[in-house]
This record gives structure tokens, C-alpha cells and sequence, in this order.
């Protein structure tokens, strides 16, 4: 197995505590989506189930314990993430019956006689009994026993269950790696710089926006905006957006606008160099404001608020900012 170069390191710290007996009852892995902390989440649970893992600790693929593993039948291996409800949708949040089965189950003994490995994926989904529920058990924890928690957004994590994990830290890896993985993923070299400012860096997030179809997204958007810019009417635009996933173009939109503000956005594609001169010539009171709307829009746009008001609303805001 091989892992994005960025998180090459963070393994090998996590091997070295391995090699130590010095692996916590608790990991938790949060960051940013795109930026592969279920890869090594799922990597580290499959190398500890392994039976004769290999030399960098990669799970062999072979041994009976992987073989069960990747069937889904590995009893000690759990997952905790939405289940579904009594009409058969998935659940918004892990709820606390989740979290008990899972403490019954490592109540037991372990059925190879190794670890015992549970992801929680996302933690931040926990409801307060679930995560009160979870507490009780990091606070007496079973041997051999290890909680990985992975978290899209660390804020929606209670304080108790924080001081209770070790982190593990990956940080965005520098532009030119993510550039060059990129690249050896198949990313057109044109859409390249775009999609790493847009993103903020993060590349797994990159890749998704240089395909195709992000990318006629985004120029899309920028024409919208300058026609609102102008003046042009804004109902046909808020009735498209309306139409057309308007949650994925709030959330592109917002990107735009946070990486058109950022030194040197002009040289990243011609979109965002039109972005950032629509934004340069913007009154910055106007534009925070609007900037404070469109996000709160993108918070409702799945309530029963009507989404196309919502929308008209941002783009009334952002003409006001923008207009010369």
C-alpha cells in the first residue's frame, strides 16, 4: 500500500508508538475533507488487525486477519458511522444506542486475540448521550483497545471527548507536492492552480475541483457574479441557481470570493483573476456583509426557508457590494 506523500509522516509517527507500546486507548484524526484522514484511519485499523503486517506496517493483505478484514467479517473490527432510521434514511448523527453496542462489544474478549479497533467516522456526528456515552469508555478503557476518531470539523467535538484523545496532526502538504500529485493523478495542468486556490491548498479538495465539471461550475459562477456586478437581473440567476444544486454553487461561490481575496489570485486562472477584480473595485463593509449572508444561506439552504429567496438575497447583497 502507498499513501499521499503528505501523509507519509504522520504514519510513521503512528508506527514508531506502535513499535513503542506507546499507542493511546484514543486517536482522533481531524482535518479538513479532501485531505485523507480516512485513508490513514482505515490504513491503521487494517495494519493492526494484520497478523504479520509488513515492514513500514502496512497490513499484508493476506494473513487470515486481513483476509476477514476486507470481507467485513473481522470481529474486531467495528465502524461507527450513520445508521438508518425506522423509514429505512440515513440518520444525520451517531446516535447513543450506536455507541453503547459498540461498548458491549469491546466489553468482550477478542475473538484472535489481538486488537480491537473501531472507527468513528464523523465524530463530530455524535448527539450529546452518544458522546456521554462514548466518554464513559475513555475514561476506563479495555487493553488492546483503540478508538480512532475522525472529525471533519474539531469545534463540534466536546471539550471532555478532546482531552481524552491524541491528536494526530497532518498538515497541508506544501504547494508544489500538492501540485505534482495532482498532476500524477491526472489533473489537467491548466486547471491545476485554480483548483489549489480555490481550495486553500488542500488537495484531495483540489483534484475534485479541477475536473471538468467543477470547472465549468466556476466559470459559470464568475460570469453570474460580473452580470450581477453589472446590474443585470438577478431573479433568472437565483431561479437557475435554485435548480441546479444550489447548496455545491453557495459552497464554490464562497471559495471564490475567499481565494479572490488572496494575494496573487489574478495569476491562478482567468476566472479568478476576474473574481478579484470584480472583488478589488468592492466597498468592504458591503462585501463582509454579504460574505456574512452567504454563509448563513449555505446553513439553511436545506431548511424549509425557501432556497430561491435565499439566494436572491446574497445576490442582492453582493450586487451592493460590488457595483462600482
Amino acid at each position: 500500500m502507498s499513501l499521499s506523500p503528505w501523509l507519509v509522516e504522520p504514519w510513521r509517527q503512528l508506527q514508531a508508538r506502535r513499535a513503542e507500546g506507546r499507542l493511546p486507548h484514543a486517536l482522533l484524526i481531524a482535518a479538513p475533507p479532501g485531505i485523507g484522514k480516512r485513508v490513514l484511519a482505515d490504513a491503521l485499523q487494517a495494519s493492526l488487525l494484520c497478523e504479520t503486517p509488513q515492514s513500514e506496517g502496512f497490513a499484508c493483505g493476506r494473513c487470515r486477519g486481513c483476509v476477514l478484514f476486507t470481507g467485513g467479517a473481522h470481529a474486531d473490527a467495528i465502524r461507527v458511522s450513520f445508521g438508518l432510521r425506522d423509514d429505512g434514511k440515513p440518520r444525520s448523527e451517531i446516535v447513543v444506542e450506536q455507541i453503547r453496542e459498540l461498548c458491549a462489544r469491546f466489553a468482550q474478549t477478542s475473538a484472535r486475540g489481538g486488537w480491537r479497533v473501531a472507527v468513528i467516522d464523523p465524530a463530530n456526528a455524535l448527539n450529546h448521550n452518544a458522546a456521554n456515552a462514548l466518554l464513559k469508555t475513555l475514561e476506563e478503557p479495555e487493553p488492546n483497545v483503540l478508538m480512532i476518531l475522525v472529525a471533519d470539523d474539531i469545534g463540534r467535538l466536546p471539550a471532555t471527548i478532546l482531552s481524552r484523545c491524541q491528536r494526530v496532526v497532518i498538515a497541508p502538504p506544501p504547494r508544489a507536492q500538492a501540485r505534482a500529485w495532482l498532476l500524477a493523478q491526472g489533473a489537467a495542468p491548466d486547471a491545476v492552480d485554480e483548483a489549489l486556490a480555490l481550495s486553500d491548498g488542500n488537495p484531495g479538495e483540489a483534484l475534485r475541483l479541477a475536473t471538468p465539471a467543477s470547472r465549468k461550475l466556476i466559470a459559470g459562477l464568475v460570469a453570474d457574479i460580473a452580470t450581477v456586478a453589472g446590474g443585470g437581473e438577478l431573479a433568472p440567476i437565483a431561479a437557475r441557481w435554485n435548480d441546479e444544486d444550489a447548496a455545491l454553487r453557495l459552497r464554490t461561490l464562497a471559495r471564490l470570493i475567499t481565494a479572490a481575496m488572496r494575494p496573487g489570485a489574478a495569476s491562478a486562472s482567468a476566472e479568478l483573476g476576474d473574481m478579484a477584480a470584480l472583488v478589488a473595485k468592492a466597498d468592504v463593509q458591503r462585501l463582509s456583509e454579504g460574505w456574512d449572508r452567504l454563509n448563513w444561506a449555505r446553513t439553511q439552504i436545506e431548511t424549509p426557508l425557501r432556497s430561491d429567496l435565499l439566494i436572491l438575497d446574497v445576490l442582492g447583497r453582493l450586487r451592493a457590494a460590488l457595483r462600482p
